[in-house]
């Protein structure tokens, strides 16, 4: 009997043992057929929109915001298969500072502002070394295919302006950099000639064309000198990070509202001022996610935001930008097409660039170098990314999206 059981005993191994090799060749014969289904598996990179944080901030450990409420979300991305990074640049600084900072990051190199630039806005040329901290390795290199090695953005909100300005700079240069200094000196960003190191760009709630709330810039700003608020200085309790993201976050008190200042290229008049300078590039798949937490109100001409998809710390925003009608400094007319938001960015200006080629996402044609306008996500700005101070499950949202575009 109990050689009997023993018998037995080795047979049921022997079977497991035989199906577990037997499984060995499928798994390797299956690795091919995904990787061509998929078309590409290339780096994501993840950009952080206004008051953003990433990897280099200590704060992102202790709630990220990609994912926030929901958890880490980049964390969650990686255990898929996929390779998720979150940068990080400049909380309030201007599109062209926060492009800047972000090639150094995945370059591994010191971030250079451009003589130029610096010289035209009165800051310092050089900032953070990251030549033994980069974001990621080989990006721009050859692969083993001989390909390039390509980077897809995934960008909320001012993130989208950050990346769109950083590809132009990738793809054509800037004259007035390339002149600025001999040869040798300028940054790798400037020099153009780059245009494939990337793959795709996605656009979360990214006021392409600028946001009305920013018509409270003024006023506030005035409020603020008069109160005599200035940005944090000094150190403070390292406690969770708290202390060194609100002193970021306080430096645009200090910066105020002029023209290399994030304040300014979130402007409706700011942001026109930078798409005349961009262009979608030809070999990039662009897609663009409008995103709306309103509904409409009595009347049918007004829209108020929805309790029940808006954070209960943007009702208030939302419901100025509902009302907001204006005619900008710069002769941009915000009318009643402009009152549909999020709380922070108005549903129209996150579709694509004014200026551009676009079209309502069809995913029987998808060209590059065109705006695949996505279905509208029905959330609040922060819900995209997980929720303010309610978890929203944005998960599926991040794998049907990472997943077309490694389709491509």
């Amino acid at each position: 009997m109990h050689k009997s059981v023993q018998t037995t005993v080795k047979k049921l191994l022997c079977i497991l043992l035989i199906f577990v090799f037997a499984l060995q060749p499928l798994s390797v014969s299956a690795a091919p057929a995904i990787e061509a289904e998929t078309g590409t598996n290339y780096p994501f990179v993840f950009v952080t929109g206004y008051c953003g944080y990433g990897r280099y901030d200590r704060f992102y450990r202790t709630f990220p915001y990609w994912g926030m409420q929901s958890g880490d979300l980049i964390r969650y991305l990686n255990t898929k298969g996929f390779e998720c990074y979150a940068s990080s640049v400049d909380p309030v600084g201007s599109a062209w500072d926060r492009a800047c900072e972000l090639y150094a990051q995945m370059t591994g190199t010191v971030v250079d502002y451009g003589a130029a630039h610096a010289a035209r806005f009165g800051h310092a040329r050089y900032g953070t070394d990251y030549r033994d901290n980069r974001l990621l390795a080989g990006w721009g290199n050859s692969d083993s295919k001989g390909g390039i090695r390509k980077v897809n953005f995934v960008c909320h909100s001012f993130g989208g302006a950050t990346v769109r300005l950083m590809t132009e700079l990738l793809a054509n240069g800037d004259a007035d950099e390339l002149a600025a200094v001999p040869a040798g000196e300028v940054s790798g960003l400037f020099s153009g000639g780059k245009a494939e190191w990337v793959h795709s760009v996605t656009t979360l709630a990214s006021p392409h064309n600028g946001t009305s709330l920013t018509l409270l810039s003024g006023l506030l700003f005035t409020l603020a000198n008069m109160a005599d608020i200035r940005g944090i200085t000094g150190e403070g309790p390292s406690f969770l990070g708290i202390f060194d993201y609100l002193k970021r976050i306080s430096q645009v008190f200090t910066d105020g509202i002029g023209e290399d200042t994030g304040v300014y290229d979130l402007s409706p008049d700011g942001a026109e001022k930078l798409n005349a300078r961009l262009a979608p590039l030809n070999n990039v798949f662009y897609f663009s996610v409008p995103t709306d937490s309103t509904k409409a109100g009595i009347l049918p001409s007004q829209r108020v935001p929805d309790p029940e998809l808006t954070d209960t710390m943007l009702l208030v925003t939302s419901l100025f930008i509902c009302k907001a009608k204006a005619v900008t400094p710069g002769g941009n007319v915000i009318d009643g097409g402009w009152l549909s938001n999020d709380g922070i960015v108005n549903t129209i200006s996150c579709t694509a660039p004014a200026n551009e080629p676009q079209k309502i996402f069809d995913p029987a044609v998808i060209s590059p170098g065109v705006w695949q306008i996505m279905p509208v996500f029905h959330g609040d700005h922060l819900a995209i990314t997980g929720g303010l101070t309610r978890p929203v499950e944005v998960k599926p949202f991040y794998l049907a999206q990472l997943t077309l575009i490694n389709s491509l």
